[in-house]
């Protein structure tokens, strides 16, 4: 299995390039399994509320709420992997060995490794750092 991390869900989600390319790259994996964790779900979320709440002008408010209708659709479309006890077991194991590492990416590493899946990122500088965890960045590739 493979997860998408929130980097590599949004390149997608932006239809740029990079996001081009690493959707070429799924379509020619055979029987793929992909998904992203709920706590990419979280991050998704709380980015578009938080523009939402700074929109001064009504235009700025429809455009925020089409952006968060479209977010809800994308996410009807992709298995979301939950934040288990197994996982939430290993994200304390995973804050007790990697302090200088971002919570959320912890939740999203502990996921991973939970499940052994391949996390899709571009983020190696800090993912790299963890030794269980299974990275791939195709961003660039």
């Amino acid at each position: 299995m493979y997860i998408l991390d929130t980097d590599h869900l949004s390149l997608i989600q932006r239809n740029g390039q990079e996001g081009k390319r690493i959707l070429t790259r799924l379509a020619t994996i055979a029987d793929l399994s992909i998904a992203v964790t709920v706590i990419t779900y979280e991050e998704q979320v709380r980015g578009r509320l938080a523009v939402l709440a700074k929109a001064k002008t009504l235009e700025a408010q429809v455009i925020g709420y089409q952006r968060l209708e479209q977010l809800i659709a994308d996410y009807q479309s992709i298995l979301i992997v939950p934040f288990s006890n197994v996982a939430a077991l290993e994200h304390q194991r995973l804050r007790k060995a990697y302090p200088r590492l971002g919570n959320m990416d912890l939740k999203i590493a502990a996921i991973s490794i939970t499940i052994n899946a391949i996390l899709l990122t571009r983020n190696t500088s800090d993912f790299g750092k963890i030794v269980e965890l299974r990275i791939e960045d195709w961003s660039t590739t």
